[in-house]
């Protein structure tokens, strides 16, 4: 029995990980390996490239930490936010914050808090064809549509979020109403995700291709023949290559610069969303999460998600962390503070969750032979995360086992 993988993301690798044991897997990756969670190495220590953190109901991620042993190197902290306005950054973390924050009134909040406490009970999947903007407005009204949910809309979906499902928020808001009366609980591998990735890949046989497919008498991938194939790369790859019913699924593209800093921006928040018109939606002082002396120096993000055919996309990186670097000037950031820049591009790095995306959720198994796991998969709805991508390739690697009736070689 022969398996290929398309992609070493985290779904890819565990899928391959649990299938080794029943099968000769390979695993093709043109990019770099472990995708969304890759990391720099600077200074002596590994930082991801795009922000992460779990949760406390990542269930598959918290287990996989196990099997892996790394149950050692997590850290749980409760973590603050806020909002960026005019040029100010407000906490919003505590009830003292949230009541005294001066762009909601007291109507506003008290609506907020109790649209927050029910949203657990409601079938969010009845919303599936109304916009966000239209749910909240005809629910919340105006200023909490705009003082609140559409800074967070525009930091999550760029210029994509008039499109966005009420849906997917209510789902949203419901798995992250868990905050305890300081802040939010997350919780990190400590000295980074890294870790991780390398212990899943080790255990597998990565090429370093790109996965050509094409079906003769068998699935074949750059010529060679396999039983199965587990596609977890981003579908609107497999357009016109073969006559499956897939789904349109649109993509949204992340930029997210990395700033090493002399000293902090702010004193104590992890994650700001911006409400002001920058090209970033959100600032994530990584220090402020984990500690400033595992790394030497302060570290920020700045987070944008746009398209793949927008104009801020497609500018090189050097014009991008120009511009990245003037809109954070506006927050009183020091630039001689500022050691240096690093800057990465995902062109596709989730799904839009667009009104009508619950129709378009992809099934684990396409065709005979040929299973898609990943960013589409139901697991990374309402939440792309580590821990969906982790689901989705537990749940495909037990389907291919049932499928073959598999057992350990």
């Amino acid at each position: 029995m022969k398996i290929a993988v398309i992609g070493a993301g985290l779904a890819g690798l565990v899928a391959a990980n649990e299938l080794s044991e029943y099968a000769k897997v390979k695993v093709y990756e043109d990019s770099q390996i472990g995708g969304l969670v890759s990391s720099y190495y600077v200074n002596g220590y590994y930082i991801e490239k795009f922000y992460h953190h779990i949760f406390r109901f990542d269930r598959d991620l918290l287990d996989l930490i196990s099997k892996l042993k790394l149950r050692s190197k997590l850290v749980w902290k409760v973590v603050k936010i806020g909002f960026g306005l005019n040029g100010e950054i407000y906490s919003l973390s505590t009830p003292t914050e949230i009541i005294t924050y001066p762009h909601l009134n007291f109507i506003e909040k008290l609506k907020l808090a109790l649209f927050t406490l029910k949203s657990r009970r409601r079938n969010f999947k009845k919303y599936d064809n109304v916009t966000a903007l239209d749910g909240i407005r005809n629910e919340l009204g105006e200023g909490v549509l705009k003082n609140f949910f559409l800074p967070l809309l525009k930091s999550k979906f760029g210029e994509n979020y008039r499109n966005v499902s009420y849906s997917w928020l209510l789902a949203r808001v419901a798995i992250r109403s868990n905050r305890k009366l300081t802040g939010e609980e997350l919780g990190y591998l400590r000295h980074g995700f890294y870790q991780l990735i390398e212990r899943l890949a080790q255990n597998v046989d990565i090429i370093k291709k790109r996965g050509n497919i094409r079906l003769r008498s068998k699935w074949q991938v750059n010529g060679e023949d396999f039983d199965a194939v587990i596609y977890t790369a981003p579908i609107l790859h497999l357009a016109n290559r073969f006559k499956f019913n897939l789904p349109n699924i649109k993509y949204q593209s992340s930029i997210c610069a990395l700033i090493g800093l002399k000293e902090p921006l702010t004193n104590d928040l992890y994650w700001i969303n911006i409400v002001d018109n920058l090209p970033f939606g959100a600032i994530i002082e990584h220090t402020n999460f984990m500690d400033f002396n595992d790394y030497g120096e302060h570290l920020i993000y700045l987070a944008s998600y746009t398209s793949p055919d927008s104009k801020l996309f497609n500018l090189d990186k050097n014009s991008l962390i120009k511009i990245f670097l003037s809109g954070i000037k506006k927050y009183g950031i020091d630039v001689t503070s500022i050691k240096w820049v690093k800057l990465s591009k995902a062109k596709y790095s989730g799904p839009i969750y667009e009104t009508g995306y619950l129709s378009k959720v992809t099934p684990y198994k396409i065709y005979d032979g040929f299973y898609i796991a990943g960013m589409t998969s139901e697991p990374n709805y309402p939440e792309r995360s580590m821990n969906g991508s982790i689901k989705a390739g537990f749940e495909v690697s037990r389907i291919v086992k049932k499928d073959f009736q598999l057992s350990s070689r």
